[in-house]
């Protein structure tokens, strides 16, 4: 009962926090506005984070739990390929959650520490490489190319259209362009891609 309290507290100060963030820039919100937004105390807030970087690393790790409505979504999914877009979605939504500027902040603290979105992202690298080779196995996917090998590019060509959606101030789908990305990275047979219109609508 008390580690749900918590948890709800913690998921409250991180929403409070990502409002602010977006609204007066990360750099321009300070603890103390955050601990008032949230109605919380310096103490409690401190107890939960480490600071205002721990906040944005805690949002950005959320994809890696299983949360019940996630998990059902991923064992629910058509094919293993269906599961590593739900993968990359989530990341995705981060994004959009955050918008460019933000996602941006993101990017910049990537080159000061290793913490970051795709960091995140390829500490999936087992699971993406699991399912890509199922997707082999299944018929899915056409390439002789190693599942690993396959795994790392598709998520270096995500990230660097986060990147480029950032610099770009989010003028184009993120979602729709990252999907057509994966699928050719991953070498999707026809059959099993996303139509264009489809696609497009995303």
């Amino acid at each position: 009962m008390v580690q749900d309290s918590s948890h709800r507290l913690k998921e409250s100060i991180a929403k409070c926090a990502i409002g602010l963030f977006k609204a007066e820039g990360y750099n321009n919100v300070s603890v103390n506005e955050i601990c008032e937004a949230a109605h919380v105390s310096r103490s409690v807030f401190y107890t939960l984070f480490k600071g205002k970087r721990s906040i944005l690393d805690y949002v950005v790790a959320k994809p890696q739990q299983n949360d019940e409505e996630s998990f059902r979504k991923f064992a629910d999914a058509e094919n293993d390929f269906e599961r590593i877009w739900q993968l990359f979605d989530r990341f995705i939504t981060i994004a959009y959650d955050f918008g460019p500027e933000l996602t941006s902040t993101l990017f910049i603290m990537q080159f000061e520490s290793p913490e970051g979105i795709r960091t995140a992202i390829h500490a999936l690298d087992d699971l993406f490489a699991t399912l890509a080779n199922n997707c082999a196995k299944a018929g899915i996917i056409d390439t002789e190319e190693p599942p690993d090998l396959l795994s790392r590019i598709a998520t270096d060509l995500v990230c660097h259209e986060l990147y480029v959606w950032c610099s770009q101030k989010g003028n184009f789908s993120l979602r729709a362009r990252a999907r057509q990305y994966a699928e050719v990275a991953y070498h999707v047979k026809p059959e099993y891609r996303m139509p264009a219109e489809q696609r497009d609508a995303l």
